[in-house]
């Protein structure tokens, strides 16, 4: 893993090398994605994109330097594990199904596709399981309490983790990369998927369509409501980017789909009012 972006052999001054690397790679890619969004709709558009919020009410700032602070912590320890891995794979330690190079023919751009179909159920399975026990009554104050201090979370809240849950959330990757060849490109590709899609179901705001959340299709894939309704009642909705897990055990809320509808009404609605109070008002001048 070590004949990546950063090419070396093992010594201290290449550990040291990756590691920062693997830092710069992490606060560059989240920082200013989970900044930017909340400067778009929390601050420059907030009037704009008022009729998608959630909840209507803001998180205050206090919250939202909690959110900014801690995220930083969840970075580190996200570097911890990348430098720890590619150094134990470097010293052969751990095998390392990791790649990297050119790709070419059918089947090796082909099983790019594959290779990143099958993290992704993986880390979905992984979540969704760890989510679970992370909300056991006797690991909760210990692994998940900090992120559920966001209950109106803003886009920061995304990496809002304590270090035991920071660890959680990124461990999954190891046994993945031991066992399973994948391009190195693929992991980038999917981990900047994995977190764009957090700072979108923190976000506060949602921007799909009526009928999407029971849809027999769109049903599966999760949404910014269905993540948002878990940070305001907890025992529910555990699933990350579909909404498989939490229906074959049966750990949605059962309101979800219709809290959904209401949400979309209410934008609606809104967004019909605000039509109405522009359009100009004519007044006759006849006696």
């Amino acid at each position: 893993m070590f004949n990546g972006p950063v090419q070396c052999d093992l010594v201290w001054d290449c550990v040291v090398r990756v590691g920062f690397a693997q830092t710069v790679m992490n606060f560059i890619r989240y920082y200013p994605i989970a900044g930017l969004a909340f400067l778009l709709f929390y601050v420059w558009k907030k009037k704009s994109f008022e009729n998608y919020r959630i909840q209507k009410l803001y998180p205050n700032a206090k919250k939202v330097w909690e959110e900014f602070r801690q995220s930083a912590v969840t970075l580190l320890i996200f570097t911890a594990i990348a430098t720890t891995n590619i150094t134990l794979a470097k010293m052969k330690l751990i095998p390392s199904g990791v790649y990297f190079g050119a790709v070419d023919g059918v089947w090796e751009i082909s099983y790019l596709f594959i290779s990143f179909g099958l993290i992704t159920i993986w880390h979905e399975t992984w979540f969704y399981w760890m989510h679970r026990f992370a909300h056991h009554k006797k690991v909760y104050r210990y692994v998940h309490m900090e992120h559920h201090q966001s209950v109106n979370p803003s886009p920061l809240a995304a990496y809002r983790f304590q270090a035991t849950e920071a660890f959680l959330e990124a461990i999954y990757i190891v046994p993945f990369v031991a066992f399973v060849p994948i391009h190195f490109h693929v992991i980038i590709f999917h981990t900047f998927y994995a977190m764009v899609l957090n700072i979108w179901w923190h976000l506060g705001y949602e921007f799909f369509p009526r009928g999407f959340a029971s849809h027999p299709i769109t049903k599966w894939i999760n949404t910014s409501t269905h993540h948002n309704l878990h940070h305001q009642k907890f025992l529910g909705n555990y699933s990350l980017y579909f909404n498989f897990w939490d229906r074959i055990m049966g750990t949605n809320f059962p309101q979800y789909e219709t809290y959904f509808e209401e949400v979309v009404a209410k934008r609606e609605f809104e967004k019909k009012n605000k039509e109405i109070e522009k359009e100009p008002i004519l007044i006759s001048t006849r006696n």
